[in-house]
């Protein structure tokens, strides 16, 4: 009974192991375990040809061949594609190719933020009433979201600059736009899940797949948002100081300018500084224009802030 179950169950036997083998070795380094990775690969690749009808019927549970409905089909597609790069991107980090690895998960998270969005659309036009109920909550949740962000937001920046992010109109927009962001990817995580619980008993075929692939997208954002808080604020204070800041400043008759400094202020006795990989360093501060002993044109700098260069990965 049990040999004849594991004939039956064995194309998602070999799978399941795949997956957990190469999910539980990332971190475990041996002698040969590239070639026992391949060896294992090939295994798998041996076992779906040799069990086509089974392979075919995970296919089928993803891909609605029969079925009119086109976004079925292209959400049920994306689905599978999305989970195909989860599993590669582990085999690929399991033989050593690490920036391969890094565009496949970026592809899984693309093609599960594609798929969702068909998934949710489907189950909506299914007059799902929870789901009415869900979309006033949630647009309702998001605002309020944003309005606590943005004043939080307005609050950190005046203490690491002494400056009103108000004066700076493109960055007040992408520095606020980015805390929101932060956020609102953090609280994904509880509201997918919660989704899930709501929404579980109306799931089929690769909408629940795609639901699994939201909750891990969701808990992979609330794991990886709160280690690059500080690249994205980064991102944005380089681009918005880039395309509205000054790249040089006067104080009387000097004139300085710093390719790793932005200056905020024009034809005064004050200015404030952003600078970026500044010897390794990014932050704040302020140059107060002043008179030299001898009545000469000379700054004071004054730091406000400052840290590290934030990394996105570990060498």
């Amino acid at each position: 009974m049990l040999f004849e179950k594991i004939k039956t169950y064995f194309l998602y036997i070999i799978l399941s192991v795949f997956l957990i083998t190469n999910i539980f070795l990332v971190k475990h380094e041996f002698i040969f375990k590239k070639t026992f990775i391949l060896l294992f690969l090939f295994l798998t690749v041996v076992v779906c040809f040799y069990k086509k009808d089974e392979f075919r019927r995970i296919i089928y549970y993803f891909v609605y061949f029969n079925n009119d409905k086109l976004v079925k089909k292209i959400s049920g597609g994306l689905s599978l594609l999305a989970w195909l790069f989860f599993l590669s991107s582990f085999f690929l980090l399991n033989i050593g190719l690490v920036w391969f690895a890094r565009w496949f998960i970026l592809a899984f998270i693309i093609f599960v933020v594609i798929s969702g969005v068909f998934t949710f659309y489907d189950l909506e036009r299914g007059n799902s009433v929870i789901f009415s109920k869900l979309k006033i909550v949630f647009v309702s949740g998001v605002s309020l979201l944003y309005f606590i962000t943005s004043t939080y937001a307005a609050s950190y920046f005046m203490q690491m600059s002494n400056m009103d992010i108000s004066d700076s109109p493109l960055l007040e927009f992408g520095w606020k736009i980015a805390f929101f962001a932060i956020y609102f990817f953090m609280f994904l995580q509880p509201v997918s899940y919660g989704i899930f619980l709501l929404v579980s008993n109306k799931l089929k075929g690769h909408q629940l797949m795609t639901i699994f692939g939201v909750i891990m997208l969701t808990s992979l954002l609330l794991f990886s948002v709160p280690r690059w808080a500080e690249n994205f604020v980064v991102v944005v204070l380089d681009w918005a100081t880039s395309s509205e800041w000054h790249t040089s400043m006067t104080c009387g008759s000097l004139n300085i300018s710093d390719p790793t400094e932005r200056y905020f202020g024009f034809n005064t006795d004050k200015y404030t500084v952003y600078f970026s990989n500044r010897d390794g360093k990014w932050g704040f501060e302020e140059i107060n224009c002043i008179k030299d002993d001898k009545n000469q044109d000379a700054l004071k700098r004054v730091l406000v802030s400052q840290s590290k260069m934030p990394k996105w990965f570990k060498e």
